[in-house]
């Protein structure tokens, strides 16, 4: 799912500018982004003062963030396997930005965040709406990809139950690019199926089949008639633009969400 996001650096997300540009976040300090990729944001933070660290499973992402991008302490565990090191430091701030709706066990990750900061210390994270504006089932919104949905209410309920203070809440707008994939969602035929006998095999379906089932529906070339299916797919897409370029207004003013909930938090 992420191969080839190590290949170069990657632009800085919503959520991670959101905290840069947030009035209300620390300035500086002692910085650990879990789960912080090939370490993007992790640069930028350093360069707005911060002394950061990270945690990366993935080792390919993690030896970017070294060798790319200079980042040194960057360390290979989940950060319950972290947390839990006797010598682990405490920190200003934790981050963890699209990270938390992936975990099986919430409590104990968010216990796992707490254990890691220091008294009166920040958290800034950031989630997939449940309230974003859906045209259609996202195949990465479920287990084994996505285990958690989130709004704002809720977001709010867990961290005070976890002795958080929420200081800033942004839900990202509705912006252009998402308004092309909304559309050219909702503009879905079926027409794939029609013509080549089959479905496209989504990610999602990749991870829940056996090792052998996955490798081998990753090896299937496509045939003519799903490459021609791919092509005029990509065509269809392209004519999504003027579209979403003419929808646009009328959707911010009715105030459709995009994928992105921010929330800045202060451990009380």
């Amino acid at each position: 799912m992420y191969r080839g996001r190590d290949a170069k650096l990657l632009p800085l997300e919503p959520g991670h500018k959101y905290f840069l540009s947030d009035c209300n976040a620390p300035r500086s300090g002692d910085l650990l982004d879990v789960g912080c990729g090939t370490g993007n944001f992790l640069a930028a933070a350093r360069d707005r003062g911060f002394r950061v660290s990270g945690t990366e499973l993935d080792r390919s992402a993690a030896n970017f963030a070294r060798e790319k991008l200079s980042l040194e302490n960057i360390f290979p565990f989940s950060i319950i396997d972290f947390a839990a090191q006797s010598h682990v430091a405490k920190y200003d701030v934790v981050t963890f930005f699209e990270v938390l709706e992936h975990q099986a066990d919430p409590a104990a990750f968010l216990n796992s965040i707490v254990s890691c900061l220091r008294p009166g210390g920040y958290i800034a994270l950031s989630v997939p709406n449940r309230q974003r504006w859906l045209t259609g089932p996202d195949v990465f919104d479920y287990p084994p990809n996505h285990f958690l949905r989130w709004n704002e209410a809720a977001m709010r309920n867990v961290l005070n139950r976890f002795g958080f203070q929420v200081i800033s809440v942004r839900q990202q707008p509705v912006d252009f690019p998402y308004a092309v994939s909304m559309i050219n969602m909702a503009l879905r035929s079926g027409l794939t199926k029609k013509v080549t006998g089959r479905e496209d095999v989504y990610f999602r379906d990749v991870m829940q089949m056996d090792a052998a089932k996955a490798a081998a529906a990753i090896r299937e070339a496509p045939s003519a008639r799903q490459r021609l299916m791919r092509t005029l797919g990509k065509l269809k897409r392209t004519l999504c633009y003027p579209l979403a370029g003419a929808a646009l207004p009328y959707l911010r003013m009715r105030g459709y969400k995009a994928p992105y909930l921010y929330c800045l938090a202060k451990l009380s």
